[in-house]
């Protein structure tokens, strides 16, 4: 029981940590900047992160910082990866810039983050689709992550 509690402890940590790292990732591709820098920015004004329901320091940081510094080292692998698995008549182009944050982060953790099941990265991101977006951008996003996931985890 205790243990349980934990857990959906630190998945609501790592949920915040998730959605603040798609805030960082867009803004650094909103403003053609680095994450580094917006991160920066972002100590200086925590209410970039904030929301009425939504603190920074409710969140997980060490997940928050691994999260970013990966999707950063890896934005390469992953893109190829997002454009492997689209269908021939879209490109990355065609993606919206928040849809394409919310793919890199759900990809980065299916290859660096082998202790997160599979079904639980995927219920994370769709619930942040959820929040942007209707039905059909949640299902291709869903769909998306699928395929990519059956690519990276049979590969590791």
């Amino acid at each position: 029981m205790e243990e349980n509690k934990k857990r959906r402890a630190k998945s609501g940590l790592r949920g915040v940590a998730r959605f603040c790292a798609l805030q960082t990732l867009y803004r650094s591709e909103f403003c053609n900047g680095s994450v580094a820098s917006v991160l920066g920015e972002s100590e200086k004004c925590t209410e970039a992160f904030l929301t009425e329901s939504i603190s920074v320091s409710d969140m997980d940081k060490d997940f928050f910082k691994r999260l970013l510094d990966e999707s950063t080292k890896n934005l390469s692998e992953t893109d190829q990866i997002i454009a492997k698995n689209l269908s021939k008549s879209w490109s990355m182009d065609r993606l919206d810039p928040v849809t394409k944050c919310i793919l890199r982060l759900g990809i980065t953790e299916l290859m660096c983050f082998k202790e997160t099941p599979s079904n639980v990265i995927f219920n994370e991101y769709i619930e942040i689709a959820k929040a942007f977006f209707d039905t059909p951008e949640v299902s291709f996003i869903n769909g998306l992550l699928n395929k990519a996931a059956d690519f990276i985890r049979k590969k590791q």
